[in-house]
């Protein structure tokens, strides 16, 4: 195997297990949109049921019941793992669409080979910090260098 396809899978499941993780943390109410946790207006906008710009333990606990409520199909009070995965799926399909969007460069509903290549094409020269055209671990694990005169060069 190649090198190169070393680090794609690498970075292929790196993406990966990040995703899952985020899934998780959707799943069960504590990501919402971009960023880690709950920031701000999206605390707001999931919690504050009755829009007065309070929140309460009341209203978590409600809208926490809803959605449990909503994938709970045979109305058992609980969640089996296929219910619970309906539930994950509705709450992926939004960060899905959100990616799927953002690789459709030209807005046409189809993500070519070109706009889904694009983001990875330079990700080599990104990352290698020493410049030799591979990436070790080593360098995937040390902050970037920063350019301290502004001339595009690692100071």
């Amino acid at each position: 195997m190649t090198r190169t396809s070393k680090l794609l899978m690498m970075t292929t499941g790196a993406v990966a297990l990040g995703a899952t993780v985020v899934a998780a943390a959707m799943a069960d109410g504590r990501y919402h949109g971009r960023g880690h946790g709950f920031h701000g207006a999206r605390l707001f906008e999931s919690f504050d049921a009755n829009g007065d710009g309070r929140i309460t333990q009341a209203e978590v606990d409600e809208v926490r019941q809803g959605r449990l409520d909503e994938f709970d199909a045979d109305g058992d009070g609980s969640l089996s793992l296929e219910e619970y995965q309906a539930l994950w799926m509705d709450v992926v399909r939004e960060r899905m669409v959100d990616r799927f969007q953002a690789h459709d460069d030209d807005g046409d509903g189809l993500v070519t080979a070109e706009e889904f290549n694009d983001r990875f094409s330079s990700i080599v020269s990104r990352v290698d910090r020493d410049g030799d055209g591979e990436v070790t671990m080593d360098e995937l694990r040390r902050p970037r260098d920063r350019d301290r005169d502004g001339d595009g060069d690692r100071d």
